[in-house]
């Protein structure tokens, strides 16, 4: 596929020896930083973003950093658009050392017989809104009880043999453990190999201990975490999240109790905090975080992200990036300061996970299996 052309006086400058020193992980042929920049707050203008000229310095700024791939997904606004113009616009010999991920959601039955045309055609216009090669297309759907995903997963993994210049691997997207074994064995059987599966893992939601990890390691998958934190604990200890006493006696954040205009995500992480425990419980997890961040001075949110980062099968935590607003690009890179001993490990996941993992038990026997709750969605 023909990446457009840019008049060279419109490329933007990029200076690639300024980078700091990232973790990585191996994605198919590729190299991805262990943390990935987030574009899913482009989904909706209430998350807020900059112009179109600061999006490009802000990506370009983190570029720079050493943040060369960036996670989006088909239904996130014009976030394939923003992030393919800006890599479409660098020299070639950094354009190659930038990378996507996508995602290709299936929310509703396919009407029509999955062909090795159709399943091509589908890639081709995640390519095309990029402007060229996906490094990672992630995939969803919606039903497990239609199979039609084993064999659009076949197509889409032979597409990666097939077509190179479109597509370079393939991965799950919400999936539970059960289904991803299911899909690792089919695949498997066709085709003999497999992609790198992408699934939700958080400080709270610790559902992959229960069985994904199990399956990721006996298919030598890898796990991309988003929400590691749910909400900014930075933004708990400057009040954003301060609380209140309802009329029933129950604790609620400010920012919840007023009804004001929350983002889906944000209730829905909302959601996941009171089904891990009590507003309480939470502030006692804060503590321990506070505590660990002074001892390496660090931040809140370092401490959380380096945990995820050293859970089993995790390749990348996926860090929420507001294009010219907020991007934290030399903050995030301190989680590559320092490593968590066991006693930090220990003592988060005594509070996190709860005694003999009676937390991590309680939210799994409540929500089932990594992904559930999407599907109860559509």
């Amino acid at each position: 596929m023909a990446i457009p052309y840019f008049n060279p006086r419109s490329l933007i400058s990029v200076d690639l020896s300024r980078q700091f020193q990232l973790e990585t992980f191996e994605v198919g042929p590729h190299r991805f930083p262990r943390l990935l920049n987030g574009l899913w707050q482009l989904a909706s203008p209430s998350w807020g973003s900059g112009s179109a000229k600061d999006q490009n310095i802000a990506l370009a700024q983190l570029v720079e950093q050493g943040f060369v791939a960036a996670d989006m997904a088909d239904h996130y606004g014009d976030a394939e658009l923003v992030y393919g113009g800006f890599r479409n616009s660098l020299a070639p010999e950094i354009r190659e050392q930038v990378y996507a991920a996508t995602k290709w959601c299936i929310f509703s039955p396919v009407e029509e017989p999955i062909t090795t045309e159709w399943v091509l055609k589908q890639v081709k216009e995640r390519c095309l809104r990029l402007g060229g090669r996906v490094e990672l297309l992630q995939f969803h759907w919606y039903d497990y009880e239609a199979k039609e995903y084993l064999d659009i997963l076949v197509e889409l993994v032979r597409i990666t043999l097939s077509h190179p210049e479109l597509v370079s691997t393939i991965g799950l997207c919400n999936f539970d453990s059960q289904h991803t074994r299911e899909a690792c064995e089919y695949v498997l059987g066709k085709t003999g190999t497999v992609g790198i599966v992408s699934n939700q893992f958080s400080l709270l939601d610790a559902r992959p201990r229960q069985k994904m990890c199990d399956v990721c390691n006996k298919y030598g998958l890898k796990l991309l975490a988003y929400g590691s934190f749910q909400v900014r604990p930075e933004d708990i200890l400057r009040g954003k999240w301060a609380y209140t006493v309802t009329a029933k006696g129950e604790l609620l954040p400010l920012i919840v109790s007023r009804n004001q205009c929350l983002t889906r995500p944000t209730w829905q992480y909302f959601d996941m905090m009171n089904t891990w425990g009590s507003w309480e419980e939470f502030q006692v997890l804060l503590e321990v975080l506070s505590s660990i961040a002074q001892k390496y001075g660090v931040s809140l949110t370092n401490i959380a992200t380096r945990w995820v980062l050293q859970q089993p099968a995790v390749g990348a935590v996926i860090v929420g990036t507001r294009l010219g607003v907020s991007a934290h690009g030399k903050e995030n890179a301190r989680v590559f300061d320092f490593e968590l001993d066991d006693v930090d490990m220990k003592a988060i996941n005594a509070v996190a996970l709860g005694e003999d993992f009676g937390k991590a038990n309680a939210v799994y026997a409540q929500l089932g299996d990594c992904g559930n709750e999407y599907r109860a969605m559509h």
